[in-house]
C-alpha cells in the first residue's frame, strides 16, 4: 500500500504502535546505518494538509453514506408498515361495516316485532344512518383546513403571524 502523496510505502507498525528500526522497510545491503548493532530511527513523515482534508472528506462521505443507508432502510420499513396498516385498516373497516349492518338489521327486526311495518323500519334506520353520515362528513370537511400546513408555509415564506409588540 502506498502512502498518500509520498510515493513510498507507509511503515509497518507492531501491535503497540512501535515502529521497527528502519521504519519497517527492509534494510539496504550497502546502508551502514542498517548494519547489525546500529539502530538509526527515521522520523515518520508528517501528514500534509491535503492528506488531512482528504481524510476528513472521506470520513464525512462515509458518515453520510451510512446515514443515507440507514434512512433508506428505515423508509423501506416504514413503507411496509404503512402498507400493512392500510390493509388491516381496510379489513377492520369491512368487519365494522358488517357488524353495523347486522346491528341495524337486528334493531329493524326488533322494531317489526313491536308492530312497525317492515318497510317503515328499514326506511327509518336508513334515514338515521344517512343523517349521521352527513353530520360526520360535514365535520370532516371542517377539519380539512388543518391539512394545509399553514404555519409551516408561513414559516417557509418568512411571514410571521405574531405581531411584534408596539413600543
Amino acid at each position: 500500500m502506498m502512502g498518500i502523496g509520498t510515493g513510498e510505502a507507509p511503515p509497518t507498525r507492531s501491535p503497540y504502535g512501535a515502529v521497527p528500526a528502519g521504519g519497517g522497510a527492509a534494510p539496504a545491503a550497502d546502508d551502514p546505518a542498517q548494519s547489525p548493532g546500529v539502530r538509526a530511527e527515521r522520523p515518520l513523515p508528517t501528514a500534509g494538509v491535503l492528506d488531512e482534508l482528504s481524510g476528513a472528506f472521506a470520513s464525512a462521505r462515509a458518515a453520510l453514506s451510512s446515514f443515507l443507508d440507514l434512512m433508506s432502510l428505515e423508509a423501506r420499513r416504514a413503507g411496509l408498515t404503512l402498507m400493512w396498516m392500510v390493509i388491516w385498516g381496510f379489513v377492520a373497516a369491512i368487519c365494522i361495516v358488517g357488524a353495523w349492518l347486522a346491528l341495524m338489521a337486528a334493531v329493524a327486526m326488533w322494531a317489526v316485532s313491536l308492530g312497525f311495518p317492515p318497510i317503515a323500519a328499514a326506511i327509518t334506520f336508513a334515514a338515521i344512518n344517512l343523517a349521521a353520515g352527513s353530520v360526520l362528513i360535514y365535520v370532516c370537511i371542517g377539519m380539512s383546513g388543518d391539512l394545509l400546513f399553514s404555519a409551516t408555509r408561513r414559516q417557509v415564506a418568512g411571514l410571521s403571524s405574531v405581531k411584534p409588540p408596539a413600543p
